[in-house]
């Protein structure tokens, strides 16, 4: 995705997106499908047909919310969050009509609630939003919070001045909360 979200990026391409150009959603959209069509086949198991629908729905949605995207996290990361929250509500729906026929196939993912769906979600929309972080934030932020290493302990080990680190790490939470800020709830469809 490095020479991908470089195109992606570009202030120009974000407000033409926002302004619902055309070309703009379609040059996003055909950057980001082959990376969308990766996570939503290995990530949730799906067959090639069911990540077609998957990602028709995924461009509608974008399509139809592009002019709400706030820039809060990059493009990539919006459309991963709508094409997570599309996959659960396909496999609740899928689940549900399994129920409905009492026809349980070798091939039905096994998930168990719809709290198993919204973990996975929530974990691949986490690993998505820590690549808003520069590589020294997300290092930063795991000395500090996965190893439980003092201010002093970081700033050894990173080569940077003590009170670098509180700076640093204000700066990559705060990146963190306006990219989980960014409603991928906005586009989800209604129930059905």
């Amino acid at each position: 995705m490095s020479g991908q979200s470089l195109d992606l990026d570009q202030p120009d391409l974000l407000q033409a997106v926002r302004s619902g150009e055309r070309a703009a959603l379609g040059r996003v959209l055909e950057l980001c499908l082959p990376s969308l069509r990766r996570i939503v086949s290995s990530r949730f198991k799906l067959s090639p047909q069911e990540c077609d629908d998957i990602l028709q729905e995924v461009q509608v949605a974008f399509l139809a919310a592009a002019s709400r995207f706030r820039g809060q996290c990059t493009l990539h990361t919006y459309l991963v969050q709508i094409a997570c929250r599309k996959c659960v509500d396909y496999l609740r729906r899928r689940r549900r009509e399994a129920q409905y026929w009492q026809q349980v196939g070798p091939d039905q993912v096994a998930v168990d609630n719809d709290d198993a769906l919204e973990r996975l979600a929530d974990r691949l929309a986490v690993e998505e939003v820590l690549r808003c972080l520069t590589p020294r934030e997300r290092l930063l932020l795991e000395l500090f919070y996965a190893q439980g290493k003092s201010y002093k302990e970081i700033a050894a080990e990173m080569g940077i001045a003590i009170g670098s680190v509180g700076a640093m790490k204000a700066e990559a939470l705060l990146k963190l909360r306006e990219a989980f800020s960014t409603p991928a709830e906005e586009v989800r469809d209604e129930p059905r």
